[in-house]
């Protein structure tokens, strides 16, 4: 007998079927269907930098795409050159199909077809897949080579109820509509100290907060008053994650010994998040990154979270993405 359902890579014109599948699987907060849009999808995978999609979907004869396992490839800064990972999003099964085919069931096997088709330790594969998929923690173990690198914790302050914050002397920070190329120029003298990071330069920052079209981010520069020079920059937005609403530093880009920017910067945060109603400024660094210690410093305390971030690794053992990788929240698509 013939199986009517067919695991193969994307093909163009797909994006319907799988928008359609995603929609029927996870209803907006209100229960309501389709919640994801053409644009979203065409902003995630289409416009993504890196320019090539990546994704394997479960497609049957008569009923279309009914699963989807898919990846947001992005550029990494790894062993001193540019190379590829990518996050893996949107995976699913409609619940009727899950146990179809060959055990362990068809979602494992549309993972086995992406490893195949996309990752590796060979030039231009992803060197590893990253997420959070608190439900399908342990099938992804078993089956997918998932490992648990670290607890997603938050680092938090209250403002509610203190003074603000000042800015030191010699700084500007202001609100851009878009990141220039001394962006560029800031990831670039920066990476030499990251072991293992997204690319952050204009293009990244551009596309990941300045042209999602249904999400608005705040776009921080810091800047020296004397000389115009760009001292750091950060990316906020006012979310609700695991049930806290807060002011979430959601990307950072500054120098770990720059206590002026760093400081100028939380100082304007801190000021847009009063003006926003809300109480409680976040974020989320490595432990292991000096930034971690340096926001409790300042202030910020830590609070546990259940996520924790896993990935499937072709090249790297656990201890280099634990002791390496310098990753903040706008890694994720959680926000």
């Amino acid at each position: 007998m013939t199986d009517p359902v067919q695991i193969r890579s994307y093909q163009p014109g797909d994006e319907v079927g799988i928008l359609d599948c995603y929609n029927r699987i996870f209803p907006t907060d209100d229960g309501r269907i389709g919640g994801r849009t053409l644009e979203h999808w065409n902003w995630k995978f289409l416009d993504n930098p890196v320019g090539c999609v990546q994704g394997v979907v479960a497609d049957h004869e008569e009923e279309g795409i009914i699963g989807s396992y898919a990846g947001v490839p992005v550029r990494i800064w790894s062993e001193g050159r540019e190379q590829l990972a990518a996050q893996g999003v949107d995976l699913m099964v409609l619940p009727k199909w899950r146990r179809h085919g060959r055990r362990p069931g068809l979602f494992i096997h549309l993972g086995w077809k992406y490893h195949e088709l996309y990752c590796g330790a060979t030039e231009g594969k992803v060197l590893f897949t990253y997420g959070w998929p608190i439900p399908a923690w342990r099938m992804g173990q078993r089956y997918l080579g998932y490992w648990n690198i670290r607890d997603w914790d938050f680092l938090f302050t209250e403002i509610e109820h203190r003074e603000p914050r000042s800015a030191p002397a010699g700084m500007a920070v202001q609100q851009v509509a878009s990141y220039g190329e001394d962006v560029t120029a800031l990831w670039t003298s920066l990476r030499p100290s990251f072991g293992l990071a997204l690319i952050r330069d204009a293009s990244y920052l551009n596309w990941r907060y300045g042209r999602r079209p249904d999400r608005s981010y705040r776009l921080f520069e810091c800047r020296e008053d004397s000389t115009g020079a760009l001292r750091g920059v950060c990316v906020y937005a006012v979310d609700e994650v695991l049930q806290t609403r807060a002011g979430f530093i959601v990307d950072w880009l500054v120098p770990a010994d720059d206590q002026d920017a760093t400081v100028a910067l939380l100082a304007a945060v801190e000021r847009q998040a009063r003006d926003d109603g809300v109480g409680v400024v976040a974020t989320v660094l490595n432990h292991v990154d000096p930034r971690f210690l340096g926001f409790q410093r300042l202030g910020f305390m830590v609070m546990g979270t259940p996520y924790f971030l896993v990935l499937a690794s072709f090249k790297y053992d656990t201890a280099y993405y634990r002791d390496e990788w310098f990753f903040t929240m706008g890694d994720s698509d959680l926000i």
